[in-house]
């Protein structure tokens, strides 16, 4: 060994986070009650990243068995820690898919870190000659960490662990250079200097390809309520939407659960549901083969079933991030006031006692990411480009609701526009005059696919 590179980033959670120890409990330290980051969940979230988009990954993070001599891992990377700035409680459901109701026991209950933590991530670089191209990787991750594509801990999918790169900095050694050798033993040295602010941009700056980023802006036209499971504080009601910190969201669960429940609607109308499915991270496998005692096919079977396996815990590909609701005004302006409720007897016709209750939905104006990771088959991934650009154009035309009470007008999102970026190409919709700014022709070409998808699924019948 004869050079490192000493790396830091300092990034701060966008998002609520969860890094759980097995229970519902989020990791932290004892002693000190920081808020606790492993390098474990570090090193296997960029690696999935660099493996996910084609990279050598092996070459940065070594491996067990492999033909190559690469076992031990080039790159070090510390635990980190942050201050605690506070948590935010969440209330889960399963929904049946069939009937459109919440699955009976499945309600949940967790707890999260509130956004605005504060990590100091430090890595250390080891190599025989100055290879650029080690570094070159693990700059990929923290751009990709910068755009929402690499995400720390559970439910990243739902909009979890999403952070941003505060500030950046780097210093190399040449080991065969006493003066070097003893700065870097006696830690005699800074990693944020003159040069680190060009550094950070030359991060944020990459060029990564493999995702298509969909943004819908727009507002709520009616209230929208998704409750909370706390109680409300100055306000006299039974149920207020759900926030973190001081912000009403709309939570990324929810909403992805919004647009998955769509998504399914128009697939099910072509009858490829069991796509979409797979790109929420559900398999349409058929499930194991029959058992067989048969010793000739024996090994066989243990592969189809390994395969079977491996392909039911297939990860979502389709990413969202929590919407906050902004432009909140008072009671006044009717987009912050309470709202009474009773409960009928569905037998008597009466209304049943002690059944009084009262709500605070919000209506404001917010916005909703997506984000797709691309499979590499081009067919399958203008279906599905397609096929969320469908679902989010019923969300911005008011004809799905978000929330509770959409049978009660509760929850219509009004869209004034909608960018879709796949790579090099921008996709421009103007909701309020109706037309198309830019790329029609690859808008189309989207919109087309799910048909041909549909098509061609069907002929194989």
């Amino acid at each position: 060994m004869r050079w490192i590179t000493v790396l830091h980033a300092e990034i701060m959670s966008q998002s609520p986070l969860f890094i759980g120890d097995g229970s519902d409990l989020f990791l932290k330290d004892e002693e000190t009650g920081r808020a606790y980051l492993p390098a474990t969940s570090i090193a296997g979230a960029f690696r999935a990243y660099l493996k996910g988009i084609g990279e050598k990954d092996w070459e940065l993070f070594g491996e067990q068995a492999n033909d190559r001599g690469l076992g031990m891992s080039k790159v070090y990377i510390n635990d980190a820690y942050a201050d605690i700035k506070g948590k935010d409680r969440r209330i889960g459901i399963r929904i049946d898919p069939e009937k459109g109701s919440s699955i009976d026991k499945s309600k949940r209950d967790m707890c999260y870190l509130s956004p605005g933590l504060k990590f100091e991530l430090v890595f250390e670089i080891h190599e025989d000659k100055n290879n650029d191209e080690l570094l070159r990787m693990l700059c990929k991750c923290l751009s990709g960490l910068e755009k929402g594509y690499v995400r720390f801990g559970g439910s990243k999918s739902s909009g979890l662990g999403i952070f941003k790169i505060v500030k950046a900095g780097k210093v190399s050694f040449d080991l065969n250079c006493r003066q070097e050798w003893l700065k870097f033993l006696c830690d005699d040295y800074s990693v944020y200097n003159v040069e680190s602010a060009d550094f950070l941009k030359e991060i944020k700056s990459l060029n990564l390809e493999g995702y298509v980023e969909f943004k819908i802006h727009g507002r709520f036209t009616t209230p929208v309520l998704i409750k909370s499971p706390e109680s409300a504080e100055d306000e006299d009601a039974d149920y207020k939407n759900v926030k973190s910190g001081d912000r009403f969201i709309i939570p990324g669960s929810s909403f992805k659960g919004i647009l998955k429940s769509r998504m399914e609607k128009i697939a099910d109308y072509f009858r490829i549901e069991n796509e979409v499915k797979e790109l929420f991270g559900e398999s349409s496998s058929k499930g194991y083969p029959k058992d067989t005692n048969d010793e000739i096919h024996s090994e066989e079977f243990e592969e189809e079933k390994k395969e079977n396996k491996k392909a039911k815990h297939s990860l979502s590909r389709i990413f969202v991030e929590e919407a906050v609701i902004d432009g909140i005004k008072k009671a006044e302006n009717n987009s912050f006031r309470r709202y009474n409720k009773i409960r009928i007897d569905k037998f008597a016709g009466g209304v049943m006692n002690t059944a009084l209750m009262g709500e605070i939905p919000v209506q404001g104006n917010t916005n909703f990411n997506v984000l797709y990771k691309k499979s590499g088959n081009d067919e399958k991934d203008n279906f599905t480009v397609g096929l969320i650009t469908l679902a989010l154009r019923d969300l911005g035309t008011e004809n799905l609701a978000v929330g509770g009470g959409s049978s009660t007008g509760r929850g219509r999102f009004k869209a004034s526009k909608m960018t879709i970026s796949d790579d090099n190409d921008l996709i421009e919709i103007d909701f309020n005059n109706k037309a198309i700014l830019s790329n029609k022709d690859i808008l189309h070409k989207y919109v087309e696919a799910v048909i041909n998808y549909a098509g061609k699924e069907e002929n194989s019948k």
